[in-house]
């Protein structure tokens, strides 16, 4: 099997690390298996597809996050 010459701890630098974020608290949808959404703001995963900006404008996530 071929290696990647990619190093270990790409995703931790630019611009991966700016492409994407996930590190929002996440709950289950109630009654549906496998469906997550945003604790704060409760916006779907699948909405916010790891962008800071899907999230609601008011979500206590996204304000600590952006700082306004």
């Amino acid at each position: 099997m071929k290696k990647s010459s990619e190093p270990a701890d790409f995703k931790s630098r630019p611009p991966y690390k700016d492409a994407f974020d996930i590190d929002y608290p996440q709950e289950e949808v109630p009654g549906q298996p496998h469906v997550h959404r945003c604790k704060s703001c409760k916006v779907l995963t699948t909405q916010i597809n790891g962008r800071l900006e899907n999230h609601a404008p008011t979500c206590e996530y996204r304000v600590r996050k952006t700082g306004s």
